[in-house]
């Protein structure tokens, strides 16, 4: 007797059988394992191009958005100036230090960079490669006010209030429409503190920049393997105020407001540490407290 064939199960019919037997926790199990799968399928060629591309020497700068980093990234470009012939304003700090954010394998457009290149990325997608990482970290009742300002700046959505915009921050974990490859920052956070315990991550408080900024430039500057002379680290720590880059972006604008100039607000604001308790309610601060209580008290923000 000659074996039958076997026909194939109609996707359609399998989906509504399983919709009807399956218990809707399991469907989505499945559901996450599929779109895991696909994601993992598309990263492949991304990954290997970041490998062959990749240097022993290169650094990373990560953090959530508004964590200092473009802070800390133009005095380091203020600090490497001179290997690339022309001056570094707000408005042209990718062109020392490169935006990257979540297309890991972009490091392979700049060959021509000497080393150790940094590279900024607040969504990295290969994380465990890196050499090195500069982990910036700041007050998330401080980080979600100055990431309101930016998004209304860049969307002109100023009828959003601030109340609705934590509401989604806090949902998902970013505003789905602007930059939906973030993470919630207790999730960022606690990412990175796991990986400072087996990879060279230097973890960075913005409260450290804003005490002492000169002693965390030095510190970040040997980290990451940079030779530069006591004037050139002098010198970026005074461009480094926020007087003197609210004077640059006067100038010349910022690369995250492009031509604005200070029209619709500026990118340099405050950098008070506490100034999140002049423009936020208690019952907002106090929810996001409780959302990120134990991350919060890793770092020092809450006791």
């Amino acid at each position: 007797m000659g074996m039958k064939s076997i026909r194939p199960v109609d996707k359609d019919l399998f989906r509504a059988i399983a919709k009807t037997v399956l218990p809707p926790t399991i469907r989505h199990w499945i559901r996450i394992q599929q779109f895991t799968r696909q994601d993992r399928e598309l990263r492949k060629p991304h990954r290997r191009l970041f490998r062959d591309h990749l240097r022993p020497t290169d650094v990373f700068l990560v953090g959530h958005p508004k964590s200092g980093y473009v802070w800390l990234a133009y005095m380091l470009a203020v600090v490497m100036e001179r290997n690339f012939e022309k001056n570094v304003t707000l408005a042209n700090v990718s062109d020392f230090i490169p935006t990257i954010h979540a297309e890991d394998s972009k490091v392979a457009y700049y060959a021509q960079f000497p080393a150790p290149r940094i590279f900024r990325n607040e969504g990295p997608m290969f994380p465990e490669l890196y050499p090195r990482t500069i982990y910036l970290v700041r007050d998330p009742r401080a980080v979600l006010i100055s990431y309101y300002h930016h998004f209304v700046h860049d969307t002109g959505k100023d009828d959003w209030s601030l109340q609705a915009f934590v509401d989604e921050m806090l949902t998902y974990g970013c505003i789905k429409h602007f930059e939906p490859y973030l993470i919630r920052w207790d999730r960022h956070v606690l990412n990175w503190l796991k990986r400072a315990k087996y990879q060279p991550v230097k973890i960075v408080r913005y409260e450290e920049m804003i005490d002492n900024r000169r002693k965390v430039l030095q510190e970040v500057i040997e980290f990451a393997g940079i030779k530069c002379t006591d004037k050139e680290i002098a010198q970026a720590v005074e461009r480094g105020s926020f007087e003197n880059m609210r004077k640059n972006e006067d100038i010349y604008g910022a690369e995250s407001y492009f031509g604005s100039k200070g029209e619709r607000g500026y990118f340099v604001r405050r950098g008070e540490v506490d100034g999140w308790k002049e423009e936020m309610a208690q019952d907002l601060a106090k929810r996001i407290e409780s959302e990120f209580s134990e991350d919060m008290k890793k770092v020092g923000y809450l006791r």
